[in-house]
């Protein structure tokens, strides 16, 4: 079930993404890396928020901790994905199909990490809790 929720929060977020960098190529008078970078900034708050409480439902950190985290992990997936971004646009004449398929290959890893080190509980704490 958390990966329903994770994909459909990403679909959303993606949403967002594509929004923001049609956008950011308008205004930035089509640099498109450029506009990649922007629009994952804004789409990743947004993303933040929502797994935290509604894909993972994980409030046993903080959220401070939990910011920090993730906003590290979108640090290090910005220019992975812009790097991917410029590699398939190299070789995919349409900025929008060349944008999808490097965030495309990003998105299974971020799941991951998500999950793994960001958004994950404590079995010990659940289990306490559920004794009581």
């Amino acid at each position: 079930m958390i990966l329903a929720k994770y994909i459909g929060v990403q679909f959303l977020a993606y949403a967002l993404d594509m929004g923001f960098f049609f956008l950011f190529v308008y205004l930035l008078g089509g640099r498109h890396v450029e506009a990649n970078v922007l629009s994952k900034l804004f789409s990743g708050i947004v993303s933040f928020f929502l797994h935290r409480h509604f894909t993972f439902k994980s409030t046993q950190l903080s959220p401070r901790t939990q910011a920090i985290r993730y906003f590290s992990l979108l640090g290090l997936n910005i220019p992975i994905s812009a790097g991917l971004f410029s590699l398939t646009l190299q070789f995919i004449a349409p900025p929008a199909l060349a944008k999808f398929v490097s965030d495309a290959a990003c998105t299974v890893l971020s799941y991951w990490i998500s999950k793994v080190a960001i958004f994950h509980n404590n079995p010990s704490i659940n289990k306490k809790s559920t004794d009581t």
